[in-house]
């Protein structure tokens, strides 16, 4: 088995399946809070290795709810102090080590966000506190709880969204002023279906801010020896867990042509790029700025 990047332990997720017949489903809902929640299942494809996308997205569903109830640090809600910090202005994102760069949330009082795949109890209640209309969607419903419970403890409006990050058909074109997608990529097999709707439901000049692993993540495996161990790069991109790993646990490495290169073919102009490089030397990742044009 191979080792597993620490990508997989990123706050994400991917899509929502319900409806047996899997074409989309939405329907809106107003919860005892107050707040609406929309439940959405959307057409999937069969993958290009002939497996149902269902299966890998319901594996992925699990994998994720099954990370968060061993209480992985990243499930951890924002706390009382960051919340009343957003609330007097000081609204502070964090990219691992690093904050979202003041300059790239400018005026996002008032603005309508869309966290993608951002549930957690995190991004979602710090932009309501910093004035923002704050949409969230994700997969795991132990992660939206987190964004159910804070929201009604401190009365913030959430619209909460169980569906899918590659179908945004929910939602009307030219719709959110923002998009932040917290890593989650890693799970998606195919990038130009999220970039596409994420273009779809932006306004004209929308920012679209997008954090991933980059592809060291994946190339190296770890070999332990006497010397104390050392990484050694065995494998080509784009990546797929499925092919090196029986566990059941399912994560595909793209490549920065796809990452970046995606973005531009689909209308972004990127105007914002920021690295995060953590204590392991492969534990390489990047945040990127994109507008619609």
């Amino acid at each position: 088995m191979i080792q597993r990047c620490k990508s997989q332990i990123q706050s994400l997720i991917i899509v929502f399946l319900q409806e047996e017949d899997y074409n989309h489903v939405c329907k809106r809902e107003v919860r005892e809070d107050g707040n609406p929640e929309i439940c959405g299942a959307g057409n999937l494809k069969e993958g290009e290795d002939g497996t149902s996308m269902k299966d890998i997205y319901e594996q992925v569903e699990k994998n994720i709810d099954n990370l968060v109830a061993n209480s992985v640090d990243w499930s951890a809600c924002a706390s009382k102090e960051q919340l009343q910090a957003a609330r007097e202005g000081k609204l502070r994102l964090q990219f691992f080590d690093r904050d979202v760069p003041k300059e790239w949330l400018n005026d996002i009082k008032g603005k309508k966000v869309l966290c993608l795949a951002g549930a957690g109890g995190l991004q979602a209640p710090l932009l309501a506190c910093a004035g923002a209309e704050v949409t969230v969607i994700d997969i795991s419903n132990k992660m939206l709880d987190k964004d159910r419970e804070i929201a009604k403890r401190e009365n913030l409006q959430i619209e909460i969204v169980k569906g899918n990050m590659c179908d945004l058909s929910m939602f009307d074109d030219c719709y959110f002023d923002f998009i932040i997608n917290p890593p989650s990529l890693m799970y998606i097999p195919k990038l130009s279906d999220v970039f596409r709707e994420c273009y779809r439901v932006l306004v004209e000049g929308g920012v679209f801010i997008m954090m991933a692993p980059n592809p060291i993540n994946y190339v190296c495996d770890y070999i332990d020896d006497e010397n104390g161990g050392y990484y050694k790069a065995v494998h080509r991109m784009p990546f797929c867990s499925k092919d090196h790993d029986d566990s059941g646990w399912i994560e595909y490495g793209h490549t920065m042509e796809a990452y970046l290169g995606g973005l531009i073919e689909c209308g972004f102009l990127i105007n914002g790029y920021v690295e995060c490089q953590m204590d392991d030397i492969t534990e390489l990742h990047f945040m990127t700025r994109a507008i619609k044009n």
